[in-house]
């Protein structure tokens, strides 16, 4: 039974009668829609209705199923039958029809719950991402999801949506013909294939620049520990990095800021065993110097310090009157760990900026307790042209002293790494207002105080600066690679759709309008870059690995692209004009 022929033969019917599509949809009990696309050839009837449809239309019900007036009073039986045939099996296959596209539709709205995830789930990574990372879309990781593994979660989103995709594209693919009749999909396998593998080299090609841009955001954030970049103070000609006068609140300043990490400082002081006679400066013999953590000692590792129970190298960080001394001092004098000595401490001053003699003053009397000996003079020896000290005691503890006292505090040396070396301006500032200065190493007047920042970061900065750049000029050749993917699309869409502009043109001559033409061959070829779009993602995860969310919009932007561009092209085919389309393709 031929849905055309039927449906002109229930139109004509139905004017005869003087009825309207809405009056006759009544009596049927159904839509006037329903009973428009009848009317069009593009739906039939039930079976159980075409007996109420015939008595309504006051025709036989084999001259509906016919779609013709039958002149002849009788028919014959097999003619009968046959008519009764054709319109069972028409029915059964509209009715087939029909469920398979609900099973087209419900994955194809499965697919595109999943696809606007992994956009929701990529965008909220960007979002969320730091402000240098904010301005790509190439970023991957996702601590704080909801879910223990998100790379894997992306993986099995993306297998999910590509199976649901594809189970529909294979229903398509199979069925005989889609409304209006005459379009399959199945009957372009080859530029069908050539538009999905099309895709996946296009998804393919931007996931790879994708990869390379994030390689570099990813070393240019792995170069703060690849290069660290340290530092130190010393005098203004930068002759002197020992022995120099720091001021106490520049030592607070550097001890309290976040861009600093592992900062050594030493002070150092002269000190007597018990007592100290001011007539024989023999009695006021021994090195001490105040380190915050072992590491600023410089060459003597905890391993190798003789530790009291219960004590390690923390005690430097603190203000507690402890110290470690040397074997040679420690033997001499019989000494047990755990044992507590008096010693009386005196601080080194200078009488001006310039002047390098050195002085001494009592600082404070102070008792002691042994936490451990070592070689400490074995595995100093001489640092900065300095005598190794003969006792290491803690850092806070001789400040401490200093401000008990009243006494203003210097430290006579400050080293350390810079934390975050990707902020380094600000890092600059920052020592810039503590009261640093940078080096004048030509300068004749020539300063003990240790006001002046020494920084390593030339190596840095040239590598960042060029990872920056490939950085920059990645990005800002993006826009224009997207562009690249709309015209991609436009072309290869415009050169495969070329050679059906003879049914494009049959579609609309028999009255089907330029925009139900279009979304018709957009419905195909969006499921066409649907499914070279997923693929094409999955291929580049595995050759490229998953950057998260980036992965997932990779994906989408190229669809998005290549969707452009293909509407572009099929907009551009429809508007050649049904006469010359017809005429060429003869």
């Amino acid at each position: 039974m031929d849905n055309v022929k039927f449906g002109k033969f229930v139109r004509e019917c139905r004017r005869k009668r003087n009825m309207t599509q809405k009056q006759l949809a009544e009596r049927l009990h159904v839509s006037d829609k329903a009973v428009s696309k009848w009317e069009n050839g593009i739906g039939f009837p039930d079976i159980k209705l075409l007996e109420p449809l015939a008595d309504c239309l006051e025709v036989s019900l084999l001259e509906l199923m016919q779609s013709e007036q039958n002149r002849e009073a009788q028919m014959e039986t097999k003619e009968a039958e046959q008519v009764v045939a054709n319109t069972i099996s028409q029915s059964e296959k509209l009715e087939a029809r029909r469920v398979r596209m609900e099973k087209i539709r419900l994955l194809l709205a499965v697919s595109g719950f999943g696809i606007l995830y992994l956009t929701f789930a990529g965008l909220s990574c960007v979002l969320k991402s730091n402000d240098e990372q904010k301005s790509a879309l190439f970023i991957a990781r996702h601590p704080d999801t909801w879910y223990e593994n998100p790379v894997i979660f992306y993986i099995w989103v993306g297998v999910f949506i590509t199976g649901c995709v594809t189970v529909a594209f294979l229903i398509l693919w199979r069925t005989q013909q889609l409304p209006p009749p005459g379009i399959r999909i199945g009957r372009h396998r080859v530029k069908g294939f050539l538009t999905i593998l099309m895709d996946i080299l296009v998804v393919v090609m931007l996931h790879t620049y994708v990869a390379n841009i994030a390689n570099h955001m990813e070393q240019l954030h792995a170069l703060p520990d690849a290069i660290p970049i340290t530092a130190y103070l010393s005098n203004n000609t930068g002759s002197m990095r020992a022995q120099i006068n720091i001021r106490d609140d520049v030592v607070q300043g550097l001890q309290d800021s976040a861009y600093i990490k592992d900062l050594d400082l030493t002070v150092r002081l002269k000190a007597g065993l018990d007592k100290v006679d001011p007539d024989n400066w023999n009695t006021l013999n021994l090195f001490l110097c105040g380190v915050n953590r072992i590491e600023a000692a410089g060459g003597i590792a905890e391993e190798s310090i003789v530790w009291n129970t219960g004590r390690d190298a923390s005690l430097f960080e603190g203000t507690e009157n402890l110290c470690v001394v040397s074997r040679q001092l420690f033997e001499r004098n019989g000494w047990k760990l755990g044992e507590k000595i008096h010693l009386c401490q005196y601080y080194y001053y200078r009488g001006g900026r310039q002047n390098k003699e050195l002085f001494m003053n009592p600082l404070e009397d102070v008792t002691y307790e042994i936490a451990g000996y070592a070689d400490i003079i074995a595995d100093m020896k001489e640092k900065n042209g300095l005598t190794p000290p003969d006792i290491l005691v803690p850092f806070g503890a001789v400040r401490k002293s200093h401000h008990r006292q009243g006494i203003p505090f210097v430290a006579h040396s400050a080293a350390f790494t810079v934390n975050d070396s990707l902020h380094l301006n600000e890092f600059k500032q920052e020592m810039k207002d503590l009261g640093l200065h940078s080096l004048t190493p030509l300068s004749t007047n020539v300063s003990c105080d240790g006001d002046v920042l020494n920084v390593n970061d030339s190596v840095f900065i040239s590598t960042a600066t060029r990872l920056r750049q490939l950085i920059d000029t990645a990005k800002a050749f993006y826009p224009v690679l997207l562009a690249l993917i709309v015209c991609v699309g436009y072309l290869v869409t415009l050169l495969l759709l070329q050679s059906r502009r003879q049914e494009m043109a049959l579609l609309r001559s028999i009255g089907i309008s330029r925009g139900r033409c279009f979304f018709i061959f957009f419905r195909e070829q969006f499921l066409l870059v649907v499914c070279g779009i997923l693929a094409g993602s999955l291929t580049a995860v595995l050759l490229h690995g998953n950057y998260g969310g980036s992965s997932a919009l990779t994906g989408c932007i190229v669809g998005v692209c290549y969707i452009t561009g293909n509407g572009l092209a099929l907009w551009r085919l429809l508007k050649v004009s049904v006469i010359e389309a017809l005429a060429g393709a003869q």
